[in-house]
């Protein structure tokens, strides 16, 4: 058969290729989250592969959370952030249930049972209803709770878990501390972290209000506030109080606002069109690694004990 006559097949085969790459094309976006954007899972000053240890920094991520930044991981209506540094690791609220801390953990390649402390904001199912994976992981592992919230203490002595019941802010581990419990209503705790930027304030939910939470850090530590991550309780909020919230953090000279959890869209959206600069997205998956400072690192080989003075 000669080429002139095999030319008309070839055109055929051409085309029907070119529509069965266009089908494969278009079925891969329709099936794509919408809005969904390759986005990186590191937020960092150090490079990613390098450890806590051999750079003496504290790494934080984001377990669970309602907003997802890495798509692998689930998502769920709560708040939980693992806290890494050379002498000690932390966990900071709880997520709803075990089912989505645990599994979370996995993806990410955290071992939970390596945790020496748990530290819950507030006495909300969102905050603490994953503790019962401790029950079988790390049985007297001490839980830092506010005061004034018996039920709590007690549901946590029922899980072989140790209450430590914080009426004072204190410090837990080299360079962390619990705050002293504010009043939303309920008593809220929170967990301040200082690096070589500042501190960074976890915040649950914020019921007693973000900017108060971290005017209470400024007076009782001291220091510059160089970033707030959790849940700041404004979802539903009126435009002009998020705004003037939000307006009231960079007052107080925070640099990165990671508005997560029950924060809501419109601090998200009022940070990112007003204040760009300050803005941090976040969710499930966020991981932040930051420098300590120098004076923390002069013996940061070795593991320190976790402080149960209360």
């Amino acid at each position: 058969m000669s080429f002139t006559n095999l030319l008309p097949l070839i055109v055929v085969l051409i085309l029907v290729l070119g529509i069965v790459v266009a089908i494969l094309v278009t079925s891969s976006q329709h099936h794509r989250r919408p809005g969904a954007t390759t986005i990186p899972s590191v937020v960092s000053t150090l490079p990613s592969s390098r450890s806590v240890e051999a750079t003496c920094s504290v790494r934080m991520v984001v377990l669970v959370d309602n907003y997802r930044y890495r798509r692998d991981l689930e998502i769920a209506w709560g708040l939980a952030i693992y806290v890494e540094t050379p002498w000690s690791r932390i966990l900071f609220d709880t997520g709803p249930n075990p089912r989505v801390l645990t599994e979370n953990a996995r993806r990410l390649g955290i071992d939970l049972s390596k945790i020496d402390a748990i530290v819950v904001s507030h006495a909300h199912g969102d905050h603490y209803g994953g503790l019962k994976a401790f029950a079988a992981l790390r049985r007297g592992i001490p839980v830092y709770i506010p005061f004034n919230e018996p039920w709590l203490e007690r549901y946590v002595e029922e899980l072989g878990l140790e209450p430590v019941v914080v009426n004072q802010t204190m410090e837990i581990a080299r360079g962390i501390y619990v705050t002293k419990p504010l009043y939303g209503p309920p008593w809220e705790i929170s967990l301040a972290i200082n690096t070589s930027k500042g501190f960074v304030v976890l915040v649950g939910c914020s019921h007693p209000g973000v900017a108060k939470i971290v005017q209470l850090v400024k007076e009782t530590l001291g220091g510059k506030i160089y970033a707030v991550l959790g849940g700041m309780h404004l979802a539903g909020a009126p435009e002009d109080v998020v705004e003037a919230i939000a307006s009231k953090l960079i007052e107080l000279g925070v640099e990165k606002v990671y508005p997560i959890h029950c924060s809501g869209d419109e601090i998200r959206n009022v940070l990112k069109n007003r204040y760009p600069e300050h803005y941090g997205d976040g969710g499930a998956g966020l991981e932040i690694v930051l420098e300590l400072p120098a004076e923390l690192c002069k013996h940061s080989s070795s593991r320190v004990s976790i402080s149960m003075a209360s």
